[in-house]
């Protein structure tokens, strides 16, 4: 229902998650004192380097699977130094009591007792090499960063903001509409010389020949060096041991929940048991059964399909039904599983290929292929420099002495013409700059997705002027369309005055229909949603907004608006809703306003090498 939200959501979620994890052992690291300009940037005394992304980065994947993106990470990182120098200008600090109290109650280093254990807490710090000094500052840092945002989520809001965001967000619009088709308009349109080449003058940069080359190309890539690798015994020997010491168990399950919740435990294990029974009495039906029974809404449709799952996959509220999983044989049925969640019965739908012999042995040959192929592709790399730099007119003698093929590209190529021809952006830059491009000389080697790259341009066009009468019938074809567009908006906006003045207009209107603010995102323009959105129908009285949809202009009459009708707890999640984007825009703004007045400073490190 509040989709239209969610691009107010993200900055804040990372924040607070990066935050969050802190407290569970995955913290961001503590901002740096710098050591001459060895980080990335400097936010106040706050510096930033290259290890506190890594490590954020490597603690996310831990904390949540794949990761973050650097950049997000860095971002996040940017935003929290930020807040931090904003909280301290504020005077906004925790106190020793407050972080003392937050690792007491950290269950992290709580006992089998549940008890604080400082055994446990010293452990930690062995184990990340950081003193309890270190620790407390990061801590600190952490705790004001959070009092820092209670301060900017600390406001109210009133019933009229949420019968807003329910009329924008959630209240149907009936209505319809008349579209202004510019092609009626066409034989309006004065197609003369003088329109004609007034046209053309004015928008003369569209008439351009573009500059164009064409070239030949050599490349370079470790997968054709793989194929052509060979492979010891003693290499597939070690890499499989090496392999077998890496290796996580992984399987496909599949699984039907009964839920518990909200229901006696007793009567959901039997309806369970009787799953069960009928599920290892036909393991080939459990598809159809979990779309049946199952109450996990978002795997039934899908037969129970939980993908591939690793071990320790599943967490610790579902370590019975992992074990449990991990025991069966494929195509194997379990009896009835408990967890936090409610009853499961799970089947084992196929083995990880790690767990097959020839699947292993070809995994690990592939391996030691690609590793020597990456070494012996370093030293071709800079053999192919060498040489075509040796003979920087012709790709002949680089492509005969390293087993290349030379690739020709006989049609002209323009920086346009890129994507479609698949041609990487570095190589692209490349072909238009300096001697490939004026003397059709050898680039140097250009590095792109993992392969090496030597372009030579064979023949060159320069950025070239159309005449008007080369290009006359598509200046005609332009003219006409764009006038009959500014045609078609003009009787639109005419025909709009009548209707708002209740003046009767005569149109051809689509049937009436009752749609949700989600259905008219969808298919509108940003800008056409905003105007038809802001159309309030008034004391029974028709609103109308003027939208254009793929250049077309459209007059839209929205007959009536409903808001949907609320229960109680639905309108306190509307409330919570709202307080939150509005939590974090306060919070965005405060950090933009912070840019102005806290003083950065760029270091010598950069985010990543390909900078």
């Amino acid at each position: 229902m509040f989709k239209a939200m969610d691009k107010y959501r993200l900055p804040a979620q990372i924040l607070l998650g990066a935050i969050g994890i802190s407290f569970v052992g995955f913290g961001l690291v503590g901002f740096e004192t710098p050591r001459n300009d060895q980080y990335i940037v400097q936010i106040g005394d706050q510096a930033i380097t290259r290890r506190q992304v890594d490590e954020a980065v490597q603690m996310t994947a831990q904390a949540g699977g794949n990761g973050a993106a650097r950049d997000t990470v860095f971002q996040t990182l940017v935003s929290r130094a930020y807040l931090l120098e904003g909280a301290r200008s504020l005077g906004l600090t925790a106190s020793d009591s407050q972080i003392k109290q937050m690792i007491v109650d950290n269950p992290e280093f709580h006992n089998a007792d549940k008890k604080f254990d400082p055994a446990l807490f010293q452990s930690y710090l062995a184990n990340r090499h950081i003193s309890e000094e270190q620790f407390m500052s990061e801590q600190r840092d952490n705790l004001t960063v959070l009092n820092m945002m209670a301060v900017l989520n600390n406001y109210p809001v009133s019933d009229a903001q949420v019968q807003t965001l329910l009329n924008t967000q959630a209240a149907t619009r009936t209505l319809r509409s008349a579209g202004m088709n510019p092609a009626a308009f066409a034989q309006r349109v004065k197609t003369d010389d003088a329109a004609l080449k007034k046209f053309y003058d004015a928008n003369k940069k569209n008439y351009m020949l573009a500059q164009a080359v064409k070239f030949e190309y050599v490349v370079l890539s470790p997968k054709d060096l793989a194929e052509k690798q060979k492979v010891e015994e003693s290499e597939l020997k070690q890499a499989l041991a090496q392999s077998e010491s890496q290796s996580i168990p992984k399987r496909r399950l599949s699984h039907i929940l009964i839920s518990t919740e909200g229901k006696d435990k007793a009567q959901a294990k039997a309806e369970a048991e009787k799953i069960a029974a009928e599920a290892k009495a036909n393991p080939d039906n459990f598809a159809e059964l979990a779309k049946k029974h199952s109450q996990d809404e978002g795997t039934a449709a899908q037969g129970g399909d939980l993908g591939e799952v690793a071990r320790n996959g599943l967490g610790e509220d579902s370590k019975a039904v992992e074990d449990a999983a991990f025991a069966l044989a494929k195509g194997e049925v379990s009896g009835v599983l408990e967890s936090k969640f409610g009853y499961h019965i799970v089947k084992v739908t196929d083995l990880s290929e790690e767990g097959n012999d020839d699947a292993r042995r070809a995994a690990a040959e592939k391996s030691v292929k690609e590793r020597k192929a990456q070494q012996a592709f370093a030293k071709m790399r800079e053999e192919l420099g060498e040489l075509a730099f040796a003979h920087p007119n012709e790709l002949k003698t680089a492509a005969d002495k390293l087993g290349l093929n030379i690739q020709k590209r006989e049609q002209w190529f323009a920086r346009a013409d890129a994507n479609s021809a698949g041609v990487p952006a570095a190589v692209v830059e490349a072909l238009f700059v300096g001697d490939v491009f004026d003397k059709k000389m050898n680039s140097e080697v250009i590095s792109a997705n993992g392969e090496a790259w030597v372009v030579r341009a064979v023949e060159t066009r320069a950025e070239t002027a159309q005449s008007f009468d080369t290009v006359k019938e598509q200046v005609k074809e332009d003219w006409v369309r764009s006038e009959a567009v500014r045609l078609a908006k003009e009787e639109a906006k005419k025909l709009l005055a009548q209707l708002q003045a209740g003046k009767t207009a005569e149109m051809v209107w689509s049937p009436v229909q009752t749609v949700e603010p989600a259905q008219l995102a969808q298919q509108l323009p940003p800008q056409a949603y905003r105007d038809l959105m802001s159309a309030i129908p008034r004391q029974g009285k028709s609103a109308y907004a003027l939208i254009e949809r793929a250049g077309v202009p459209e007059i839209v009459e929205v007959q009536s608006i409903t808001a949907p009708k609320l229960s109680p707890d639905m309108s306190a999640m509307v409330r919570n809703v709202l307080m939150q984007a509005q939590g974090e825009a306060r919070l965005q703004a405060y950090i933009n306003s912070l840019n102005s007045t806290v003083k950065s400073r760029q270091g010598a490190e950069k985010l990543s090498d390909s900078e």
